[in-house]
């Protein structure tokens, strides 16, 4: 389970500053849209579909490994976490290129399992959730069982790229309820946080260190997570008024 209590406690503590996040209406376009497949980078427990033509011995099916590689006739072990499968694709024609001439390889993803996002704060079931299909960022939060009484929905923030090196953004959920903006709705991508404040982030790099800190441990010790941004271990910042 998340440290919800502490998570909040830590986070109402933080004092005000200048300092505001970019608001997703102020972001390229880009950021808001549905990624397309092509843009999935395959993670641990992905499976994906190699076939090689005229070349029926290299053709298969296989589930990449928890260390992010998968093993490859003639090739041998390939590491693939973080790739996309047109990536993929072009590592291993490279790759068998020594063994035949214009080796034509195809790749394409069976299951999706390392798509996952996370979502906490003041909602209802702090989870990580997986991404098997499209998901806006209100339909996240009603997959943890909605928000509760004390979240500021004006301020939600986002947080993208991972901790490492962050992309932070605020979405106004409310006026997407109240108003319909849809200028404000952002589809979410592998590996973001959605996190719902108490009060009204006013300094992005104090709020996001002190939902680091609190989230440190879960990270660093939590296999499903890990498994969400490439990389490991990564790290925020932001403040509440």
């Amino acid at each position: 389970m998340l440290p919800t209590l502490a998570l909040l406690l830590g986070l109402s503590a933080c004092a005000p500053r200048g300092g505001k996040v970019e608001n997703i209406a102020d972001a390229d376009a880009a950021v808001r849209q549905v990624p397309t497949p092509e843009q999935f980078q395959v993670g641990p427990g992905d499976k994906i579909s190699i076939r090689v033509w005229r070349h029926d011995d290299l053709d298969m099916d296989v589930t990449i490994a928890p260390d992010g590689s998968i093993s490859f006739p003639l090739v041998g072990t390939v590491k693939v976490a973080g790739m996309t499968y047109g990536e993929i694709r072009s590592t291993l024609t490279q790759a068998i290129t020594a063994y035949y001439t214009e080796p034509q390889v195809s790749v394409n993803i069976i299951e999706l399992h390392s798509q996952k996002v996370l979502v906490f704060g003041e909602v209802a079931k702090p989870s990580v959730l997986q991404l098997s299909s499209e998901m806006s960022i209100l339909e996240a939060l009603t997959e943890v069982g909605g928000i509760n009484q004390y979240a500021r929905t004006s301020n939600v923030l986002l947080v993208r790229g991972g901790m490492d090196t962050p992309q932070l953004y605020t979405v106004d959920i409310d006026s997407i309820i109240s108003e319909g903006r849809m200028d404000q709705m952002v589809f979410l991508q592998r590996g973001d946080i959605v996190v719902v404040p108490t009060r009204t982030i006013t300094n992005a790099a104090r709020f996001f260190r002190e939902v680091s800190g609190v989230l440190a441990p879960f990270v660093a010790g939590s296999a499903i997570y890990r498994n969400a941004v490439t990389g490991g271990a990564q790290g925020t910042s932001s403040v509440l008024e």
